[in-house]
């Protein structure tokens, strides 16, 4: 039967090729639409009429129905049957019957409904085609909702008439009804939306509703205007009893770059008669040759403001600009960098500001005599805006590491590394007469490193792993006497167990006689559950106080690292590491333990830091805090977070949201609420409320959860 009908349609085309080499040069154009029926005949009036899946078919437009009459005078399609048109973009329209220009451009078509990108959908009395470009519509009802039977739509747009502009991709509507579940609750003249493939264009975005104990009941509308083809700017007014705000954002993309920045204006009751205001920004280019500048910005009128507003919590304001260059064995950057501090208990006179760091890194693998030569150049300056005499105190320094390093497989198995270096280092102090004004030192260094790893296939197809792990090594120098401003907060973990200095900075140096104690096991299995353990120490022949006590590296002997991890092929995951001192208490601990899978997800953390005025941290720190999500089904999804505070048993803040969205409407219902007190701080409750009418540009998509019709 297949078979059949082709060849039917084949005799069909035939036929119509036939007659239209027979018809005046207007109707032979080759820009004519093609037509292919099952059957085709020709009337004595000099009509064509093609039926049975008639195609017609012109530059990407595609109309199909049952049967179709072509007016050779008229140059006219007459279509009195159900007709569907579908354009090349991937709009749909369906009418009861039509007349058309063969170009399948102009024309009219009755009881017509207009689908856009398969969401947005316009039924009309009447449709006219103008142009080829212009869609007419007349008694218009427009929604992306799913309509079954004789139901309602959630939102419908009715107006006398609507105009869609294809190249513009905008659609008019003119005097348009908004209308929810049926019920009108807005009227205008004129009413704009893009169209759903439209990716950009000026105007509204979805509004979202905020009451807050602190700022009061208000709405947020942005207005998002396009500039050109690579720019754009959105302001945000946000007006409620409290206060009058205008928040912005502004994104250009260049040809070898992007740069953002957000910010916001207010006038308030909280801080009265003056302008509060907050700025950010970022930028990369790609200046060529793997060179890349970035720059960030960040600046407040005051210390609460952003978090008043809820646009951030940091604490401390970082500006600067930074050139990098990264190659397979160079690795350079240059930055100059400003910090202003927000915190209560910090100066900005007597904090270090300004900070210019330049890094040059080189490798060099050395193919005859073995091993890897590394040579690194660090340039690094702070200044302090205050001029007294120890608390304005300015510094700067000068490193040049020289390094060498290589490993063996010795008999059975052991492996044996070797590193040296050379560190030489000029220091200047400038504004403390505590300290010492220009110092040089230099720093050899060798170590020695032996691992044994031991590893199996089991029974299981997991592979095991387990390494024993020393290194001893010697640094030349004594400790530093330099005032510490860079590396007041060292870590110890699994990752600097054998380093030869474990110091964040280069301001400072381990030196002496040292040595370091591991063992690693591991096991993995891509299709089961991995994991690692590492357990670690570090031995000093002197004691170095300059470590923070916190910091598990202070004294002759080193706390002991324990770090663990655990990842299952069924979702979950678990991550820890702690300290323990010489009684085997634990006096730092951190741990992360996550599941996800499928609709549900959630992640817990727990830290637990002790006090450290070295680390300007005045009391101890001990808290918790778990984020959730479960997705109930494909329309509605929930989440939720909570962090506790152990210390002064209460919870820091709290926070949940649901979310409703199906193809046509997104709902979201969130609520906030933060137990931080501070001088510029107090406890507050924020509810969030943003509705977003989906199936066209602005509204986003709602295709992923599109409703069906049940029977």
């Amino acid at each position: 039967m297949k078979r059949s009908v082709h060849i039917l349609r084949l005799l069909g085309a035939a036929l119509v090729l036939a007659y239209a080499s027979a018809l005046p040069a207007r109707a032979q154009d080759v820009d004519a639409a093609l037509l292919v029926a099952d059957s085709v005949l020709i009337t004595q009036d000099e009509r064509l009429v093609a039926s049975g899946n008639v195609e017609a078919y012109y530059e990407g437009t595609r109309l199909f129905t049952d049967k179709i009459i072509y007016d050779q005078k008229r140059d006219e399609l007459i279509i009195d049957g159900p007709v569907r048109i579908a354009q090349e973009n991937g709009d749909v329209l369906i009418a009861d019957s039509a007349d058309l220009d063969s170009k399948l451009e102009d024309g009219i078509l009755r009881g017509a409904r207009y689908v856009l990108n398969q969401e947005l959908q316009i039924l009309s009395a009447q449709t006219d085609r103008v142009e080829g470009r212009y869609t007419v519509l007349r008694k218009v009802v427009a929604t992306s909702c799913q309509i079954c039977g004789n139901g309602v739509p959630i939102w419908q747009i009715r107006a006398e008439r609507a105009i869609h502009d294809r190249e513009e991709k905008q659609i008019y509507f003119r005097h348009a009804q908004f209308r929810l579940l049926g019920v009108p609750v807005l009227y205008l003249p004129t009413m704009r939306i893009p169209d759903p493939s439209l990716k950009r264009a000026s105007g509204f975005l979805v509004p979202q509703f905020v009451s807050d104990s602190e700022l009061g009941f208000g709405a947020k509308i942005p207005y998002f205007i396009t500039l050109g083809d690579h720019a754009d700017l959105t302001l945000t007014p946000f007006i409620t009893p409290v206060t009058k705000t205008l928040e912005l954002r502004f994104r250009k993309m260049f040809r070898s770059g992007y740069v953002e920045f957000n910010g916001a204006l207010s006038e308030d009751t909280l801080v009265p008669g003056s302008i509060r205001n907050y700025l950010t920004g970022y930028g990369v280019f790609d200046l060529g040759n793997r060179f890349v500048l970035s720059f960030d910005i960040e600046a407040a009128s005051d210390s609460g403001y952003r978090s008043n507003y809820g646009y951030s919590g940091r604490d401390r304001l970082g500006s600067g600009i930074a050139l990098t260059r990264v190659k397979r064995d160079v690795f350079f950057k240059a930055e100059l960098l400003n910090f202003e501090t927000l915190r209560d208990n910090e100066s900005n006179d007597t904090q270090p500001t300004l900070i210019g760091d330049v890094t040059y890194e080189r490798r060099y693998q050395l193919p005859r005599i073995g091993g890897e030569f590394r040579a690194n150049l660090a340039l690094h300056g702070h200044k302090r805006v205050s001029l007294v005499d120890t608390v304005g105190r300015d510094m700067g320094r000068i490193n040049l590491d020289l390094s060498w390093r290589d490993e063996w497989t010795l008999a059975g198995g052991l492996r044996f590394g070797l590193t040296t270096s050379l560190g030489l280092d000029s220091y200047a102090v400038t504004q403390d007469s505590t300290a010492a004004g220009r110092t040089t030192q230099a720093i050899p260094v060798i170590a020695a490193t032996l691992r044994y790893p031991l590893s199996r296939k089991g029974r299981d197809g997991a592979s095991y792993l387990f390494e024993p792990i020393a290194q001893i090594g010697w640094a030349g120098g004594s400790p530093s006497t330099l005032p510490n401003d860079e590396s007041v907060s060292s870590e110890f973990d699994e990752a600097n167990l054998l380093a030869l200095s474990r110091f964040p900075a280069a301001d400072r140096r381990e030196t002496g006689t040292i040595a370091a104690l591991g063992v690693r096991w591991a096991r993995l299995h891509p299709d089961s559950w991995s994991a690692g353990v590492t357990l670690g120490q570090v031995f000093r022949d002197t004691a170095d106080w300059s470590f923070s006590s916190s910091s598990g590296l202070r004294g002759s002997n080193s706390d002991t690292l324990l770090a663990m991890n655990y990842a299952a092929a069924w979702g979950g995951s678990f991550q820890a590491r702690s300290l323990f001192d010489a009684q085997f208490k634990p006096i730092k601990a951190e741990a992360r333990i996550a599941y996800g899978r499928n609709k549900f997800g959630i992640s817990g953390t727990y830290i637990h830091l002790k006090a450290d005025p070295t680390e300007n941290r005045a009391s101890s720190v001990a808290e918790w805090s778990l984020d959730g999500s479960y997705r109930v089904n494909r329309h509605w999804t929930t989440n939720a977070n909570v962090q506790y505070d152990l210390l002064t048993d209460r919870f820091a803040r709290t926070g949940a949201k649901v979310v409703y969205q199906n193809e046509c409407i997104s709902v979201g219902l969130g609520a906030t609420r933060s137990y931080a007190r501070s001088s510029t701080l107090v406890p507050a409750t924020t509810y969030e409320l943003a509705v977003s009418l989906l199936g066209f540009s602005t509204g986003g998509s709602g295709k992923a959860a599109r409703r069906t019709c049940r029977k």
